[in-house]
């Protein structure tokens, strides 16, 4: 789970690259593990495409996958209650949110604020 300094263009390269890394899906691929999951098992790519049906998420998640792979990009897939537990640490205090890694953001690709333009 990340924390972000800054804000980034919506639709830009650092904005996809966040949606990747940040997200996790959970168990995948079966239609019933789908179903059963209310399609909420592909967050990667709810995120990169919200609008986007939940049926269409499973078509696109290999591709996504082997994208991320060709370009060394993390594609996280873990447990539902791996992920619930990594949530109530950061919640309880045990655990803290890491910081975005700068050097995955593009300059550009940075909102500003409408003071500093």
């Amino acid at each position: 789970l990340y924390r972000f300094e800054h804000h980034c263009k919506p639709r830009s390269a650092t904005f996809f690259l966040r949606q990747v890394i940040s997200s996790s899906n959970f168990d995948m691929g079966t239609d019933l593990c789908d179903f059963m999951h209310g399609w909420l098992n592909y967050q990667i790519e709810h995120h990169l495409w919200p609008d986007l049906s939940m049926l269409s998420y499973q078509k696109a998640a290999p591709l996504v996958k082997s994208i991320c792979k060709k370009h060394g990009v993390p594609y996280v897939q873990e447990n539902v209650f791996v992920r619930l537990r990594k949530l109530a640490d950061i919640m309880v205090g045990s655990a803290s949110m890491r910081r975005y890694p700068s050097a995955f953001e593009k300059r550009d690709d940075m909102a500003m604020a409408s003071n500093q333009e």
